[in-house]
């Protein structure tokens, strides 16, 4: 029987919460996990992103190695030769939580949480199981900014009060901070 990782990833600082939970397999490496987390919240992996431990200032464990750049992450392990065995392991000892850092701009910080292993009785990549509010949009301002835009969609009035309401509608279009139905996600995301 296939085995797989139960991951739940809730982005930082949203209220309510904004988080997904799913299936994926063991032998993944740390780029199909950014993947995974990119289509779960709807992101357009446009940006820079780093996975390290959960401290205040948390180790690299994978990311995107910027070889010739000094300083800019020659100390970041390459993400598509990291595996996710390698870092999560179930039992005593093993590591259960790492943070993923998506747009260093916008600095959106997710915890990632491995609830459990899971045996299936099929084989496949991953699993959408689980989930609850739109992901943000791309380039929104952050967590400030998503929660900005989730407000005037939901009343009509910007909390912000910079008088740009109706061009932010404009961008923000059709995008309700909502809507998310798993069902809908699953076609995108399972594969």
């Amino acid at each position: 029987m296939p085995r797989y990782l139960d991951l739940e990833v809730i982005i930082n600082g949203t209220e309510p919460p904004v988080w997904r939970r799913f299936l994926i397999r063991p032998t993944a490496t740390f780029h199909d996990l950014n993947d995974a987390i990119q289509d779960a919240f709807g992101w357009q992996n446009c940006h820079l992103w780093e996975f390290r431990t959960p401290r205040r200032r948390g180790d690299s464990i994978a990311g995107i190695p910027m070889k010739g750049e000094p300083g800019w992450g020659n100390e970041v392990p390459d993400a598509t030769k990291v595996r996710l065995s390698s870092y999560f392991r179930g039992g005593k000892g093993g590591k259960r939580k790492c943070v993923f850092i998506y747009d260093f701009g916008d600095d959106w910080v997710h915890s990632v949480a491995l609830k459990k292993q899971v045996d299936e009785e099929v084989s496949f990549e991953r699993r959408l199981i689980g989930g609850d509010w739109a992901g943000p949009l791309e380039d929104c301002g952050g967590v400030w900014g998503y929660q900005r835009m989730a407000e005037l969609v939901r009343t009509g009035e910007d909390p912000a009060d910079w008088g740009d309401t109706d061009e932010i509608l404009e961008w923000i279009g059709d995008w309700d901070p909502d809507d998310f139905a798993l069902d809908k996600a699953k076609k995108s995301f399972d594969r």
